[in-house]
């Protein structure tokens, strides 16, 4: 059984590695409009503004405080995701590949939404509500990230996930991929 999961995507090398940002952008929406990449040196965030632009953490917060720039020289994967679908894009040998999954279109089951919490204890380092993220720290090593979500009362920030059931050909239930769907705070 070798199945293919999702629609793979081309990707231009010179538009990509040029401007990493506006083409992100442009491939986010209203319905698809979280971003969460990571590379060499740290995790980014980012979210889609009203007017379709792209919105990272580290726009909102400074270099000293967690700001990882978003360049191809360095990234490793890059997910846009929201309740449509998710948009992965990984590094390769040969660059980068790409797949979207769209619910609309993956003929899977999905199992119920799962969350993953991106932060156990403590108070949030800095909140910048009008932007809409919070600079979190975690552990003892003092490891930040700064999410597009701001933590709320007793709830804690937690990435969204789905993951999706296909059958082998004896008939068994196995999870066949996973996506990434939203933020909660």
């Amino acid at each position: 059984m070798n199945k293919r999961y999702g629609t793979p995507v081309e990707i231009d090398a010179g538009s990509f590695s040029e401007d990493l940002r506006a083409w992100l952008a442009q491939h986010m929406s209203a319905e698809m409009s979280w971003l969460l990449a990571h590379a060499d040196d740290g995790v980014i965030w980012g979210k889609r503004q009203p007017d379709g632009t792209l919105l990272l953490s580290s726009d909102v917060f400074s270099n000293t405080d967690v700001a990882v720039a978003l360049r191809a020289v360095t990234l490793q994967q890059a997910r846009v995701f929201g309740d449509a679908g998710e948009l992965l894009i990984w590094r390769t040998e040969a660059g980068f590949a790409g797949r979207l999954i769209e619910d609309a279109t993956i003929g899977l089951e999905a199992l119920p939404d799962e969350q993953h919490l991106l932060w156990h204890q403590g108070s949030p380092v800095k909140v910048d509500a009008t932007a809409g993220f919070a600079l979190l720290q975690e552990g003892a090593q003092g490891q930040r990230h700064a999410p597009p979500v701001i933590p709320g009362g007793r709830q804690r920030p937690a990435l969204k996930v789905r993951h999706y059931v296909d059958y082998d050909d004896e008939g068994q239930a196995f999870i066949a991929l996973s996506r990434l769907v939203g933020l909660e705070g």
